[in-house]
């Protein structure tokens, strides 16, 4: 990790003063400054900064599935087997591109009046690049298969929003040490140190769009879909006490 000097503090002292927020009450307790330990003079101030910031989404999300409708449940369980193993094939030729099969779901479609059942099987996959023109590709490719769109959206990789946050947080500490010092400057004291800090960040959450599937009747030819990506909030809240000596 980088020392970064914030007003003459290193980033590393201000983290070595972190209090996690998802510790236990009695842990809290234990690291919480004692104001009974104050010197004649000195004060505690407490402060909060809060940064925000939009940032460009950089990770194409797409999620698609085979299904198959019928009486026999073999038959219907092979040709979904056979449309997923083509997939995998193609995915597996193409570079960037993280992939997963989810749920493989085979059940009862009860017909009406006492008709004989009707059965559907279905499996689905999840796809994620950052390359999303490759990603559309493979999306029309796994079209042209028979498999259905269900939701495609964009979304921040962890890496970014990480980036960010540290960025928001490095902002923060920066704001709240100056605020710090302004306060002791009025209130005549000489130095002011954090001496106790506390993080609060949104999570990074993957939002699924919109159920968009579509029936495929004629896969011959397949045109590549569109998808822009939009933007994602990101928040940070740095909460602190500063001690004010003379």
């Amino acid at each position: 990790m980088k020392n970064i000097s914030l007003n003459g503090y290193s980033l590393n002292y201000f983290l070595s003063l972190l209090v996690v927020m998802t510790c236990s009450s009695s842990l809290l307790a234990q690291n919480q400054f004692n104001l009974n330990e104050l010197h004649e003079g000195q004060l505690v101030l407490n402060l909060s900064a809060t940064e925000q910031l939009s940032v460009d989404q950089d990770t194409l999300n797409v999620y698609m599935q085979y299904s198959a409708q019928g009486r026999n449940t073999t038959a219907l369980q092979n040709e979904v087997n056979e449309a997923m193993r083509e997939a995998l094939k193609i995915l597996g030729a193409t570079n960037n591109i993280e992939y997963s099969t989810q749920q493989y779901h085979v059940y009862n479609m009860q017909g009406r009046n006492n008709q004989s059942p009707n059965w559907r099987a279905q499996q689905s996959i999840q796809m994620s690049s950052m390359n999303a023109e490759a990603l559309l590709v493979v999306t029309a490719r796994l079209q042209a298969l028979g498999m259905t769109v269900n939701a495609m959206n964009y979304s921040l990789s962890s890496e970014k929003y990480e980036e960010v946050s540290d960025s928001l947080m490095n902002a923060a500490l920066q704001k709240l040490q100056a605020r710090a010092n302004e306060a002791a400057s009025t209130l005549n004291k000489s130095t002011a140190a954090l001496v106790e800090v506390s993080l609060n960040g949104g999570n990074n959450q993957l939002f699924r769009g919109a159920m968009a599937s579509m029936a495929m009747d004629s896969m011959e030819s397949m045109a590549v879909p569109v998808a822009e990506p939009g933007t994602t909030q990101v928040n940070l809240t740095v909460s602190a006490r500063a001690l004010l000596s003379p």
